[in-house]
């Protein structure tokens, strides 16, 4: 007698529809975070250019160093937070169900397998496509929380420009 245990089909299709909705939720993942990044890399991007033309006035009526060593600060800050947000947006490689093993569908060792083997098989698959594209989201995700950083950093020294601006304007 043997007792080899056998999976339970409704169980496998329960996992195999789970491991479908988590494939959508990462990619809905994927996609979020990287609108943050292109609007980020976007709004940086034309702070960066307003901040080195208005920066200009800042360093004529305060010719310091300390002047210069605001505005280039200002300026480095603004520019990381668009290299970062940029680098986040670089195409990554998402594994999904390799084309080999989808070419082997309509063979015959393939139409003749049980279908609880055959959704195991495509489980597995997605499962390494889930972990492989949710490493990469976690990767972009600290990137573009960064690249924030970055830009909160440009907008206060920016704002400190601002302010000693308004401040030599006021006390002229």
């Amino acid at each position: 007698m043997s007792f080899a245990l056998q999976p339970n089909p409704e169980t496998v299709e329960a996992l195999l529809d789970t491991t479908w909705h988590v494939v959508s939720r990462e990619s809905d993942r994927t996609d979020g975070l990287d609108r943050k990044a292109s609007t980020l890399a976007t709004f940086a991007s034309l702070l960066t250019s307003l901040t080195a033309t208005l920066g200009v006035r800042f360093l004529d009526q305060s010719a310091a160093v300390w002047a210069l060593a605001l505005f280039c600060a200002g300026l480095a800050a603004l520019v990381l937070c668009v290299g970062l947000a940029v680098y986040a947006l670089l195409p990554t490689e998402h594994l999904t169900l390799g084309a080999d093993y989808l070419e082997r569908f309509p063979t015959w060792s393939e139409v003749v397998k049980a279908p609880i083997q055959v959704r195991g098989e495509t489980m597995r698959g997605l499962i390494a496509a889930i972990a492989r594209e949710r490493s990469i989201n976690d990767g972009k995700a600290g990137i573009v929380r960064r690249a924030f950083l970055a830009l909160l950093a440009g907008l206060l020294l920016i704002a400190a420009e601002a302010v000693t601006l308004a401040g030599r304007g006021v006390l002229a």
